[in-house]
């Protein structure tokens, strides 16, 4: 049975000792507030006489597996298998423990350390199922809770492919990190809104005319002015952008740049076939 990262609700990491929460990683909204369910699981392990895995609530599941020093607890909704999702917390339990275990025996009350630690629980768990094939631009976002360090220094470098012209595939074959950690980041800025994807323009494409903002319209016709009327024009819903580059005396270079850029800003759209 395949995992299905839709279900993911939330993620945390407890200290065994003390039972703090270190990291937390929310998914998804719960109608429970996650650090009572991180305070009911911390108190029934420590208390329970044989080992609990699974507490099972009407509308969700907790899954947990205990280490040494921490534990890591998944709420997702109800599942048929288990297995797929204990197999990635077993993984994130074990790198937590080798990487951290000496600070987590240690504990000085600093969880801020541990938050580089959220890669490694979302090349497991991504935010979202990426699609290779489309093209990540970008924009402003919010903050990323645990954008510290390493994972900054990452996220810098990912960003740093990212030019609204390359899919997610082609950001993989060019950048030196491994496909399950790209694949990982680029979820993290999806999740909190540092870019969006557009489909890769062919010419085949038919585009046809929206209603964008006049102020949008106003100022590109101001910077590209007849070129640009131009294209606008052409594009009635029946001719492919292949036909449009040819039908124009434009440097074809041109003339893509500007049909990506209204279609980018909102001006265009690709026709949808029924």
């Amino acid at each position: 049975m395949a995992l299905d990262v839709s279900k993911v609700r939330y993620i945390s990491l407890i200290r065994m000792e003390g039972g703090e929460s270190v990291l937390n990683i929310p998914y998804a909204e719960l109608t429970v507030d996650p650090d009572l369910i991180a305070g009911f699981v911390t108190a029934v392990i420590i208390f329970a006489k044989t080992p609990i895995r699974t507490i099972r609530k009407a509308a969700y599941d907790i899954l947990i597996e205990v280490g040494e020093t921490v534990l890591v607890l998944l709420v997702v909704d109800p599942v048929p298998d288990e297995a797929p999702y204990r197999e990635k917390l077993k993984r994130i339990l074990e790198q937590v423990e080798t990487e951290h275990g000496d600070k987590l025996r240690h504990f000085e009350g600093d969880i801020r350390r541990f938050r580089e630690s959220a890669l490694g629980v979302v090349m497991e768990f991504p935010f979202s199922s990426i699609d290779l094939d489309l093209v990540p631009i970008k924009k402003k976002g919010v903050r990323i809770p645990f954008r510290v360090g390493a994972i900054d220094h990452d996220l810098e470098q990912i960003e740093s492919f990212i030019n609204g012209k390359r899919t997610v595939a082609e950001i993989m074959d060019l950048i030196g990190f491994t496909d399950n950690k790209v694949l990982a980041l680029i979820s993290i800025l999806d999740r909190y809104e540092w870019i969006s994807f557009k489909t890769r323009l062919t010419d085949e494409d038919v585009l046809v005319r929206t209603d964008c903002p006049e102020i949008t319209l106003g100022m590109l016709k101001s910077q590209y002015g007849k070129p640009l009327e131009d294209i606008l024009e052409r594009f009635d819903g029946i001719m492919r952008v292949k036909d449009v580059a040819e039908s124009l005396p434009y440097d074809p270079r041109a003339l893509w740049f500007l049909i990506n850029k209204m279609v980018e800003v909102g001006c265009l759209s690709v026709k949808k076939s029924h």
